[in-house]
């Protein structure tokens, strides 16, 4: 299969940063959500496949409704997401949370939208991640206030624990706004394990690298304690901490 790029932001702009070139050879698998006027639901996707994986998520909000989507992606090969999360009626929201590990020579390409058609709508994304070795990963998070969404508000962080130097990463934050009246913010956070933390650790008896696991796993968990399936999170969680060793 030909190998191509997967999703990008489509503004020229933003093409000088290198964050529109990770390919993929994998098949694509796509899928829609519908959450109706009133309702609430929950969605999770896992990854731990040994092969590479790309997936197109796309999910529609109705009015008074919410959604939470979480992912997680602890998989062997490349790994491609495109996450869309359309809030179309008033009062909707979304949190969209997220964890992701890299090692060896993962490729990571991330995209995740949530456009904000409807008023008062809410939107949340609180994505955290892990590199280490040569992985190499894009991270391209969009809040879109469309026009007609007055008095909506939204929130995007990225956390990235960096743990060897020949990891390369790319984060772009983006927040788009057609209408007034409306509270985005946006961030992100880059760096090391915090050498204080290690050390306090490492004073209660532990080794480095058991230290350096304990920091990482508490930075996951927040978010794979979402997911409902105890066997799945149970199998995450083995499966970072034999990564992590």
């Amino acid at each position: 299969m030909d190998e191509k790029i997967f999703g990008e932001i489509p503004l020229n702009t933003w093409r000088w940063l290198g964050v529109n070139e990770l390919k993929t050879a994998a098949q694509v698998e796509e899928k829609f959500f519908e959450v109706g006027d009133g309702e609430t639901k929950t969605f999770a996707e896992v990854n731990l496949a040994e092969g590479n994986v790309a997936r197109k998520i796309k999910i529609s909000v109705g009015e008074n409704a919410r959604v939470e989507f979480i992912s997680a992606d602890l998989g062997r090969g490349n790994y491609s997401a495109d996450v869309e999360i359309d809030l179309r009626g008033d009062d909707s929201a979304a949190d969209l949370d997220a964890v992701y590990f890299g090692d060896g020579t993962r490729k990571l390409d991330f995209n995740y939208v949530i456009r904000q058609h409807g008023r008062r709508t809410k939107a949340t994304m609180n994505v955290r991640g892990a590199l280490t070795e040569h992985s190499d990963k894009i991270f391209r998070g969009t809040l879109d206030f469309q026009r007609g969404a007055k008095g909506s508000t939204g929130c995007e962080l990225e956390e990235v624990i960096i743990l060897s130097s020949g990891t390369r990463n790319r984060s772009v934050p983006l927040m788009l706004a057609a209408e007034d009246e409306v509270d985005g913010h946006h961030a992100v956070s880059i760096g090391r394990l915090d050498e204080e933390k290690i050390f306090y650790l490492m004073s209660r008896g532990l080794d480095k690298s058991e230290a350096e696991r304990l920091i990482v796993e508490a930075a996951f968990n927040p978010v794979i304690e979402k997911i409902t399936d105890e066997n799945l999170r149970g199998e995450l969680l083995e499966n970072l901490q034999r990564r992590l060793a």
